[in-house]
């Protein structure tokens, strides 16, 4: 994703009134956590709505300009709403410190038709998302694999991965992240191919000729 800008103003004032209106003067309440600090502001509805539309992922960083302040990178930790309108109620971020490697949910997607599927295999996407350990500079939201090439009985594991130098899979061994499997009807074909085979070669055998005396 290119990078997203989102325009904070600082807040002073807390409590529920205080927060009804922000809210209806068209803006949304924020946190931004930062090494167990927090600093409260708020941002523009239509804006914060715009870009949540967009479809963020959890790893996606996000370019914060607070007013009188510098930029900061940061992430949305969580997003509260309200329950009959789904509309943004509160948002807390964390911002993260250049250099210094941060934890966050990296979504997988996948590319093209595997050529094990029109070869009649079934194609399987087991793993969707992966945890990974990362500096901000190299933290990317998401890993799109290209199956084209995938044949039956092949398999895309993690360890096959392009990633940056510095990421830290969070996983246990090296799991399959999609494959193409052999169905039962392919398995049918090659017991049916098999046995074929098998008695072609019987055929050929026949008996042998009896020895002249």
């Amino acid at each position: 994703m290119s990078e997203l800008v989102l325009k904070v103003s600082k807040r002073t004032e807390t409590g529920k009134n205080e927060n009804n209106r922000l809210r209806a003067s068209g803006r949304v309440p924020i946190n931004m956590i930062s090494n167990g600090q927090s600093m409260m502001g708020s941002v523009d509805q239509a804006e914060i709505t715009h870009i949540l539309n967009a479809g963020i992922r959890p790893a996606t960083l996000l370019e914060l300009e607070i007013e009188g302040s510098e930029k900061v990178k940061a992430f949305v930790k969580e997003i509260q709403r309200f329950p009959a309108t789904n509309q943004v109620r509160h948002i807390d971020f964390y911002k993260v410190t250049p250099g210094k490697k941060i934890t966050a949910k990296v979504r997988i997607d996948t590319t093209g038709v595997a050529k094990g599927s029109k070869a009649g295999g079934q194609f399987v996407h087991l793993i969707h998302e992966i945890t990974v350990k990362s500096t901000p500079e190299d933290m990317i939201d998401l890993i799109t694999v290209d199956v084209t090439d995938l044949d039956v009985g092949e398999s895309v594991k993690v360890s096959n991965l392009k990633t940056p130098p510095s990421w830290e899979i969070q996983v246990n061994g090296d799991p399959i992240i999609t494959s193409v499997n052999k169905t039962k009807a392919l398995l049918a074909a090659e017991r049916s191919e098999k046995m074929a085979s098998t008695g072609d070669k019987d055929k050929g055998k026949g008996k042998a000729a009896p020895k002249k005396k």
